[in-house]
């Protein structure tokens, strides 16, 4: 309880309208192994959303990582978050789409965070067993042995009941080839997914993708976006410069 009060009196204290985003602690290569803690930074640097990091409590109300703390309120799901920082703020980062452009970014963003991230997870900690995952990490040597102990059965487990799970490695590699085919398509030879400058469904589609692009090194799950569809990588390329200038500075380092 005191450990709790601790924490509550130093989130609150954050300050007015200061953004206290609660993830996992920095990779290697990739600023968090989670896309729905990237998808919220990314939203916050584009939004011009003044934040603070918090690596030390990652689970929220709703057990999910990431969540925020602002105004001494707690919102958790990556959804829910920029919904209310959206209405919050006055974010226009859609202003520029369309009734039929915004409904075809929303639709990558689905496909990305609602499809694209089982696929990723099912090979990362169940089909791979965690092997080239934490090669991405700065785990200790305690959860370098604990956590492909735990992750892969759990993650088998999600996937089944998720749906993906009951197809073999190749059907999943198959799934995750064919939605990262659907989103180039919808690229297409636009900069971002939102024409000429980011919109919120790039946040989304980033965090998912960069997943791929930076923390399956040397996978054919990486191959799925710098050799087969090499639009991919340079989307992505261009989202960390524009978005994250400061990338290196980010990335953790092996201890």
């Amino acid at each position: 309880m005191g450990r709790l009060w601790f924490h509550r009196k130093e989130w609150d204290s954050t300050g007015q309208d200061v953004v206290l985003l609660h993830q996992f602690r920095r990779g290697r290569f990739c600023p968090n192994l989670s896309p729905f803690a990237l998808k919220v930074e990314a939203f916050l640097r584009l939004a011009n959303i003044r934040y603070k990091i918090d690596e030390e409590t990652p689970f929220g109300p709703k057990g999910k990582c990431p969540w925020i703390t602002i105004n001494r309120e707690d919102i958790a799901d990556s959804e829910m978050v920029l919904d209310d920082l959206t209405e919050r703020f006055n974010v226009q980062l859609d202003s520029q789409l369309e009734t039929r452009e915004a409904a075809v970014v929303e639709s990558a963003r689905v496909l990305a965070d609602e499809h694209l991230f089982w696929c990723v997870i099912a090979w990362r900690y169940w089909l791979d067993g965690c092997t080239t995952f934490l090669k991405t990490q700065t785990f200790g040597r305690f959860l370098n042995i604990a956590f492909p102990f735990f992750m892969k059965k759990g993650t088998k487990k999600r996937t089944e009941e998720q749906g993906l799970g009951v197809h073999s490695p190749e059907e999943i590699y198959q799934i995750c080839k064919k939605d990262c085919n659907t989103l180039a398509g919808i690229l297409g030879d636009r900069p971002f997914f939102g024409g000429e400058n980011p919109c919120r469904a790039d946040c989304a589609v980033f965090g998912q993708l960069a997943q791929l692009m930076w923390n399956a090194p040397g996978t054919r799950y990486e191959a799925l976006v710098t050799v087969d569809n090499p639009s991919l990588a340079l989307y992505c390329i261009r989202m960390k410069e524009k978005v994250f200038p400061d990338w290196d500075l980010l990335l953790a380092h092996p201890k």
